[in-house]
């Protein structure tokens, strides 16, 4: 009776269609947030990282001039402030450097090389290694992007990850080459086009040292890969214990995979060893060693899941079972330990945020946040993968073995189809309840705000004065008016006052612009 009243019950999801739909989602939900950089604007560390290429660019007006002055300012950083040389050259690359008009290319920058990562990377794992599904892969990466760029609860995160050329290009952007490197080494085992895996092998190897010198939280995790890869390639020369699934010319491959781990670990070495580490760790307060791992194995749980995790993680995570466990259908082999995969996946996500606690003892700032949001997301679907992989192969084995379900199929049952559909509503009208109250509840959401209340209008508006003070050569000392009501997710920090710790920005902003000092002018409030 109950399918006579509700015939959408009998209705089969195909997985082409979900692949379409989640694509569309995903591509429509960036419209507004990429929209919003055509009103963003360089604040702080834009100014004095990129100072030099700048310059250069204005003295001469040559790109190359200030690529190589690029080069010459991250050396400088590298022996003076900070190891992480890779990261610190693409900091110095701000698109400002060249006009403030290309500063909108920071989200466009910034996504596309998230989406292109996580995108390679799935497709690497699910497609190339396991074998699976192609539509059921770009599912999968659609949601777990939705869920790292959407979900993400604080806007000073929004801002500094996706914004803020200096935070998102140095965390963000070589989280998404992270994601690329790793595919690539994947892809050197599983693809069957020998030409390929060599040109592969090559890219992973020139790859691998400038990835050692990204962020700490991301050179760390890179280089505890890399260990585990030189360990497996250790085991299998040694124990004779070969890789599940490799084809002739990965069996051939797997022998050389150690080059790349070990010219990332070099890289990670001379990052971690450089002179200006030195010289910053005396202007901070830090941890020792093992307080660091145990402030940053109670951080998962403070900072990630008890501040972070919404309900709609939750029911993403959910909706991701079925979708999984047609996906696990293909696999040639069971998985047998999610205990294991579960405590892995935990530590991975609390290393990232180790680097933080050992150096500065603690884990405030937007741009370490939004990389610890996705580096749970993404291991979050991985245990959901796994789990539920887990427990289908122990039913298929223990219950269906003899009328296991074949992995031909391009849908989803009937049950499963209406599981789907079910919590597509529940998101849905979830999403209306929190959204009405607080537009800013999803960073898609709070872009479509900060457009349509014209607050990044009036921001755009307010640069662009600040600009007529800042470009006129006849003004040395340029008085700025102060935002009115800057958005959040624009905004990361203004000059201020002499008796203010960030009044360098003041100074910084001075040099950029070539002015003797810059001043702000407060708005004054009636009483």
């Amino acid at each position: 009776m109950l399918d006579y009243k509700l015939p959408f019950l009998k209705k089969r999801i195909s997985f082409k269609a979900l692949s379409i739909v989640m694509i569309a989602i995903y591509v429509l939900s960036l419209i507004p947030v990429l929209v919003l950089g055509f009103y963003d604007f360089p604040s702080a560390d834009d100014f004095s990282m990129a100072l030099q290429p700048h310059l250069t660019f204005v003295e001469t007006g040559n790109f190359f001039s200030a690529v190589v002055a690029a080069f010459g300012k991250a050396y400088w950083i590298y022996n003076n402030y900070e190891g992480y040389f890779f990261s610190a050259l693409l900091t110095c690359l701000c698109p400002a450097v060249f006009s403030e008009q290309l500063y909108f290319l920071v989200p466009f920058i910034i996504i596309s090389m998230l989406t292109f990562g996580v995108c390679y990377f799935f497709n690497a794992l699910f497609v190339r290694a396991l074998k699976l599904d192609k539509h059921l892969t770009n599912v999968v990466s659609m949601t777990t992007l939705i869920m790292m760029i959407h979900f993400l609860k604080a806007s000073g995160a929004r801002a500094q990850g996706f914004y803020w050329w200096s935070g998102a290009v140095n965390y963000v952007f070589t989280f998404g080459m992270a994601f690329f490197w790793v595919g690539l080494l994947l892809r050197i085992l599983y693809d069957e086009d020998k030409k390929a895996c060599k040109r592969k092998l090559i890219w992973a190897c020139i790859w691998a040292f400038p990835m050692g010198g990204a962020n700490y939280l991301t050179a760390l995790e890179l280089a505890i890969i890399s260990f585990l890869i030189l360990f497996i390639c250790v085991m299998n020369k040694f124990s004779k214990i070969g890789i599940e699934g490799l084809g002739e010319v990965g069996k051939k491959y797997v022998k050389l995979i150690w080059i790349p781990a070990v010219i990332n670990l070099i890289g990670f070495g001379f990052s971690v060893t450089a002179p200006g580490i030195k010289i910053r760790s005396a202007e901070t307060i830090g941890n020792s060693p093992v307080k660091a791992v145990l402030l940053s194995l109670y951080g998962t749980f403070n900072v990630i899941i008890d501040e972070m995790a919404r309900w709609e993680t939750l029911v993403v995570l959910l909706l991701l079972v079925p979708i999984f466990w047609k996906l696990a259908g293909g696999l040639k082999h069971r998985l047998r330990h999610p205990l294991i995969f579960i405590v892995f996946a935990y530590g991975m996500v609390s290393s990232n945020m180790t680097p933080a606690y050992y150096a500065v003892s603690n884990f405030d700032e937007g741009r370490l946040i939004v990389l610890a949001w996705m580096e749970f997301v993404f291991f979050a679907g991985l245990s959901v993968f796994y789990i539920t992989a887990w427990i289908r192969g122990l039913f298929e084995d223990k219950i269906f073995s003899a009328a296991k379900e074949t992995s031909k199929s391009d849908s989803f049952s009937c049950e499963a189809s209406s599981a789907i559909l079910v919590l597509f509503a529940v998101l849905i009208y979830g999403s209306a309840l929190c959204v009405m109250p607080n537009p800013h509840y999803y960073t898609a959401t709070s872009a479509l705000y900060e457009l349509a209340s014209g607050n990044a209008a009036r921001y755009k508006a307010e640069n662009a004065e600040r600009l007529k003070a800042l470009k006129d050569p006849s003004v040395k000392t340029a008085v700025l008016k102060e935002y009115t009501d800057a958005p959040d997710m624009l905004f990361y920090k203004d000059i201020t006052d002499p008796e203010f710790d960030d009044y360098w920005i003041n100074g910084s902003m001075a040099n950029y612009y070539n002015k003797d000092e810059i001043v702000i002018e407060r708005i004054k409030h009636e009483e």
